[in-house]
C-alpha cells in the first residue's frame, strides 16, 4: 500500500494539467525589511538575501519553518531525529551561534549556548521569511556574524475586509495538526491572532529498537497596533509557545542512540515587543522606541526523573532615528542617515540534579551580563542606479572585551542590460555563550571567563540577472570569510575539558546560485544550489556542513487555477560529523535526497483539501550521526479560508 500510494502521488503531482489559464507571476520582493536598519527596495540591496513567502510556503506543502530553511541558498540544517529534536541552522559554513535570529524584531537566541533551536516552529503565524547572508553585526551587533534571519509575523494592518483561515490534517505516525488565524482592521486598529496545535507519536531516532519519540507543540500568536494619526504609530506583539519531546541518550562507550523510556525535553518560550513610531516633517524625519523581552524555558528529563533545567530572559530597549534628504549635485540623490541606541541585559540561570555546592548556588542565583551599543548607518541612492550604504557599530559588553564592528554594501544597476551588481564586506563578532564562559557542569566542563568574542571579515559578489521579461531571474553570488579566535573544545589532564579562544584562521568560502523561472503562465520553477568550502584552523571539513546542496521545486496550477500541485526536492551532501564513542571519532555522513509535494483542489471558493507527502521515496538517512530522520509520511487535510 505505501509503495502504490507513492507512486500514484507522483503521478498525480508531475501530471500535466490539461485545463489552464494565465497566472500572475511570482514578483520579487518590493520590500526588504532586514538588510538595513530601516526597510529598502529589493533592487537597492547590497547584501546577499533571500525573502520567502509565508503564503507561498504554505501552499507549496511546508508545514515547519526548518523544513522550508533547506531551500534557500547558503543553508544547512541538522535536526536530530524526529520533530521536536535540536534543529540547528548553519549559514555559509558558519556555527549555529553565528546567526542572530529575529522573531518580529525579538531577539530569540539561547543564551547557555547561543543558538537558537528551530525545532517544530510552525509556519502558520508567518508573513515572512528574511535571510540575510554576510556579516552583519555592523548594524546588529553580536550573533550576527554569519547573518540575520528575521521571520515576520502576519499582520491585519492595511487590510479592507477581516479574514479568517484555518487548517485541519493528519497522517501517519499518528500525527495531527490544526491551526486557525483571525486579521483585520477598523479605522485606526488593526491585528492578528493565530493558534496552531500539532501532536505526533513519530518514530524511532536509534537504529535499533522499537519505542517511538513523539512530539507535541503549540503556538499562540498576537500582533495588534494602532494608528493614532497618519504620524503616530503604536504596535504590540506576543508570541507563547510550548513543545515537548520524547529522546533517547547516545551510549556512552559505542556512541550510538539506544532505547531509554522516560527521555526527552519540555521546552517554553514567551515574546513580547512594544514599539512605538513617530513621523515628522513630511516623514523626513522617523523616531521610533522599542521594548522587547524572550524569556525561554527548559526541562530536560532523564528516564522520566527531572535532570537538568534552564531559564534565560533577554530584555532589550532601542531608540532608532532616520532623517531622510535630497540633493542635486550628481543629477539627484537621495540621502538617509539612521542611529541606533540599544541596551541588552540577558540573564541565564541553570540547575542540575546532580550539581550541589557552592557550583548550585551560583547557578541557582543566575548570572548576567549587559551590551549596550551605538550604531549608525548611511545609505546614498544616485540617479545612475547606484546605490552604496556604509554602517559603524560600537558595543560596550561587561564582562568581556568591547567590540567595533562595520558594514559597507553596493548595489549598482548595469545598465538596460537587466543586469544588477551587488555587494558587501564588513566585520562580524559572536560573543562567548554563558556555558562557554563559567561551564555547567563543573565536575567535567570548565567555563572561561577569559575569552574574548570570536570575529570575522567576510565579503560577497554576486550578479542578479533578470531575463525574459522578467519571467527568469537567476543570482550568483561567491562570498568568502576568515574567522579569528574561533572558540573550540580542549580536553584536560584531569579529564576535564574547557573552551579556549584558538589560534590560526579558520576559513569559509564558496557559491551560491539561485533562480526562478515562469515558463509558462501555470508553471513556475525554483532552485538554489550552495558549494561551501568550511575548514577549521587545522584545515579540516567543518562538521555537518556539505559541499554540495541543492534544492528545486516545480508547481502546476491546473482545472482553471482550482488545482495546484508542487514538488519539492532537497538535496544535502556528504559531510563530517563526530561518533561519540570514546576516544571521539570523525565520520563523513552520506549524501541523501529528500521528495516531498503537495496537491489540492478548491472544492469551493472558500475551500480547499489537498494531500501531501514527506520523504515520498522513503530515504534512509541521518543528519547527526546515529539519530535515525523521518521515512515516508503522508497527510491529507481541509483549509478554509473567509474573507
Amino acid at each position: 500500500m505505501p509503495v502504490l500510494f507513492r507512486s500514484v502521488s507522483l503521478s498525480l503531482l508531475l501530471l500535466p494539467p490539461l485545463l489552464a489559464t494565465a497566472a500572475a507571476q511570482d514578483a520579487l520582493p518590493e520590500i526588504v525589511v532586514s538588510a538595513d536598519l530601516t526597510p529598502v527596495p529589493a533592487d537597492k540591496v547590497g547584501s546577499s538575501v533571500t525573502v520567502l513567502s509565508g503564503e507561498r510556503l504554505r501552499a507549496d506543502g511546508f508545514r515547519t519553518v526548518s523544513d522550508a530553511l533547506r531551500t534557500i541558498p547558503g543553508a544547512a540544517v541538522s535536526q536530530s531525529g524526529s520533530r521536536g529534536n535540536i534543529t540547528q541552522l548553519r549559514i555559509r559554513g558558519t556555527e549555529a551561534n553565528h546567526l542572530l535570529v529575529l522573531v518580529d524584531g525579538v531577539p530569540v537566541n539561547a543564551l547557555g549556548d547561543g543558538e537558537f533551536n528551530f525545532a517544530d516552529m510552525p509556519l502558520d503565524d508567518v508573513e515572512r521569511i528574511e535571510l540575510l547572508r554576510g556579516p552583519q553585526s555592523g548594524l546588529y551587533g553580536a550573533n550576527a556574524q554569519a547573518g540575520v534571519l528575521t521571520i515576520v509575523t502576519r499582520t491585519g494592518r492595511g487590510m479592507k475586509r477581516p479574514e479568517f483561515t484555518a487548517r485541519v490534517e493528519g497522517g501517519t505516525q499518528r500525527s495531527a495538526d490544526v491551526a486557525a488565524s483571525a486579521r483585520g482592521a477598523a479605522g485606526p486598529f488593526y491585528g492578528a491572532v493565530t493558534v496552531s496545535d500539532a501532536v505526533t507519536e513519530g518514530f524511532n531516532v536509534a537504529r535499533d529498537g522499537i519505542e517511538r519519540d513523539g512530539a507535541k507543540r503549540f503556538a499562540f500568536t498576537a500582533k495588534g497596533g494602532i494608528d493614532f494619526s497618519p504620524q503616530f504609530n503604536v504596535e504590540g506583539f506576543f508570541r507563547q509557545s510550548n513543545r515537548s519531546h520524547d529522546g533517547d541518550p547516545q551510549d556512552f562507550v559505542t556512541g550510538l542512540v539506544y532505547d531509554r523510556v522516560g527521555d526527552g525535553l519540555r521546552f517554553d518560550e514567551t515574546l513580547g515587543r512594544v514599539e512605538a513610531t513617530l513621523k515628522l516633517f513630511d516623514d523626513r524625519w522617523v523616531q521610533s522606541a522599542k521594548w522587547s523581552v524572550a524569556e525561554q524555558y527548559q526541562e530536560a528529563f532523564e528516564a522520566g526523573i527531572l535532570s537538568s533545567l534552564t531559564a534565560g530572559r533577554t530584555e532589550t530597549f532601542a531608540y532608532e532615528s532616520t532623517v531622510y534628504g535630497d540633493t542635486a549635485v550628481l543629477g539627484g540623490e537621495n540621502h538617509r542617515f539612521t542611529l541606533l541606541a540599544e541596551n541588552r541585559t540577558e540573564t541565564y540561570r541553570f540547575a542540575n540534579t546532580f550539581l550541589i555546592g557552592p557550583d548550585a548556588a551560583f547557578w541557582n542565583e543566575g548570572q548576567s551580563r549587559e551590551t549596550t551599543g551605538l550604531a549608525g548607518e548611511y545609505l546614498l541612492d544616485l540617479a545612475t542606479g547606484t546605490t552604496l550604504s556604509a554602517a559603524l557599530r560600537q558595543d560596550w559588553n561587561s564582562p568581556f572585551s568591547d567590540e567595533l564592528t562595520w558594514r559597507f554594501t553596493l548595489s549598482q544597476r548595469l545598465g538596460t542590460t537587466g543586469a544588477r551588481l551587488h555587494a558587501s564586506i564588513g566585520r562580524g563578532v559572536t560573543n562567548p555563550s554563558f556555558v562557554e564562559q563559567y561551564g555547567f557542569t563543573p565536575s567535567s566542563f570548565i567555563g572561561n571567563p577569559n575569552l574574548v568574542p570570536e570575529s570575522s571579515i567576510g565579503w560577497d559578489v554576486g550578479v542578479e540577472q533578470t531575463l525574459l521579461d522578467g519571467r527568469l531571474v537567476v543570482d550568483t553570488t561567491y562570498f568568502h570569510s576568515r574567522l579569528e579566535n574561533e572558540i573550540v573544545t580542549i580536553f584536560l589532564p584531569t579529564f576535564e575539558s574547557t573552551v579556549i579562544n584558538a589560534d590560526g584562521i579558520s576559513l569559509r568560502q564558496g557559491v551560491e546560485v539561485s533562480a526562478t523561472w515562469n515558463p509558462l503562465d501555470w508553471l513556475s520553477l525554483r532552485a538554489a544550489y550552495t558549494y561551501t568550502d568550511s575548514q577549521d584552523a587545522e584545515q579540516l571539513q567543518e562538521l555537518r556542513r556539505p559541499y554540495h546542496a541543492a534544492s528545486g521545486s516545480a508547481t502546476v496550477h491546473f482545472a482553471e487555477r482550482r488545482g495546484r500541485a508542487t514538488v519539492n526536492v532537497v538535496y544535502n551532501g556528504t559531510m563530517a560529523d563526530t561518533w561519540p564513542k570514546f576516544p571521539a571519532e570523525r565520520v563523513m555522513l552520506d549524501s541523501y535526497t529528500l521528495v516531498s509535494g503537495i496537491i489540492s483542489y478548491d472544492v469551493t471558493p472558500w475551500s480547499t483539501v489537498f494531500a501531501r507527502a514527506e520523504n515520498l521515496f522513503d530515504a534512509n538517512y541521518e543528519e547527526v550521526f546515529s539519530y535515525r530522520a523521518s521515512g515516508f509520511a503522508a497527510y491529507a487535510g481541509l483549509r478554509v479560508k473567509l474573507d
